[in-house]
């Protein structure tokens, strides 16, 4: 009786091998390199952004938004630390060079009132002396003004502290959606200038 012969085996192919092994390896880097270069996500603790972030909010944050020589502006939703503190969230209204104030509920900047549609409420607390931002800094405030630790509190923020800009809302779905970028319309300067009276 004739003996069936048997298949040789095939060893394992070098090239499908090498794909196994460093597929993965360049997938997980690429994550490493956009989690800590590129993106990030973050979710609002706090109401001093309320109406426009609100608690539970899921946010992303561009941790690239501000390289190749790019500064945060006006109307940016920016991210930012605190020496000993924790992470803040808030809207720049001032940056390196601007002259500032806070009067009667409304911000003071470079000669105009602006226009802050975006405002919870009507501000209680103002900064009567207009103050003259340094450079390399931004001037932040929450736009929930009365719940809102922010630069009436600790200052200009210096801009090194500056994580990245919150771009777009992801969760819940219901409010998902991507910030445009903000720019000021300045009213007249009929009223009295913060300091001047």
């Amino acid at each position: 009786m004739a003996l069936a012969a048997s298949k040789p085996t095939r060893s394992a192919r070098p090239g499908r091998l090498a794909v196994r092994v460093i597929a993965p390896i360049v997938f997980a880097g690429a994550l490493w390199f956009l989690f800590t270069h590129v993106v990030r996500f973050g979710v609002i603790e706090s109401g001093s952004m309320n109406p426009t972030l609100q608690l539970r909010d899921y946010y992303v944050i561009r941790l690239d938004a501000y390289e190749a020589g790019r500064k945060p502006e006006r109307g940016d939703i920016v991210v930012f630390e605190r020496p000993g503190d924790d992470i803040f969230v808030k809207r720049v209204i001032g940056v390196g060079g601007d002259v500032l104030g806070i009067a009667r509920g409304s911000v003071w900047l470079n000669g105009s009132w602006l226009k802050e549609p975006y405002l919870k409420e009507r501000p209680l607390t103002e900064l009567p002396l207009a103050t003259e931002i340094p450079e390399g800094h931004v001037f932040v405030l929450g736009d929930n003004r009365n719940t809102s630790e922010d630069s009436r509190d600790f200052g200009p923020v210096p801009v090194a502290n500056v994580v990245g800009q919150v771009t777009k809302i992801v969760w819940p779905l219901t409010r998902a959606h991507e910030f445009t970028p903000f720019h000021y319309r300045q009213r007249s300067t009929s009223a009295a200038v913060p300091g001047s009276e």
